[in-house]
């Protein structure tokens, strides 16, 4: 439901067309899906420079295409060597540098911090228990 949802926005496929099934194109993959389409062999094919370039050619129902820099794409599906719908386009923006630096610098001041207080606690003396106290 939710992923969907977050593919709407990026194609208006029809029943038969292309889909993004797993959107992680702020990462540099995604997975195109065809779960509708008739057919026993599929081939799906990317626009590269004006030429189409297989990039799957199977049965499966679905691709994840991953390593992908930032830019657009260009997709389209046969099926048992018929095109299928229209081409399918998506453009893959990761997420910026400045981002990833600061997730680490907290990651590394949480670390620091859990370190610290495991070693303080380590330290501190263990309160003994005197006989005297504990016959009381």
């Amino acid at each position: 439901m939710i992923l969907s949802s977050l593919a709407a926005p990026l194609t208006a496929a029809k029943a038969d067309d292309l889909i993004i099934s797993d959107n992680g194109l702020t990462a540099g993959y995604a997975t195109l899906a065809w779960p509708n389409v008739e057919g026993k062999s599929f081939v799906l094919e990317e626009n590269v420079s004006g030429n189409w370039r297989p990039v799957y050619d199977g049965p499966d129902r679905a691709t994840t295409l991953s390593g992908r820099a930032d830019g657009d794409f260009t997709f389209r599906l046969k099926a048992d060597g018929q095109l299928v719908g229209d081409p399918m386009s998506f453009t893959v923006a990761h997420h910026p540098l400045s981002r990833a630096w600061a997730f680490f610098a907290v990651g590394a001041a949480m670390f620091v911090a859990l370190v610290g207080v495991l070693l303080r606690g380590s330290r501190k003396p263990i309160p003994q228990i005197s006989p005297t106290n504990a016959e009381q």
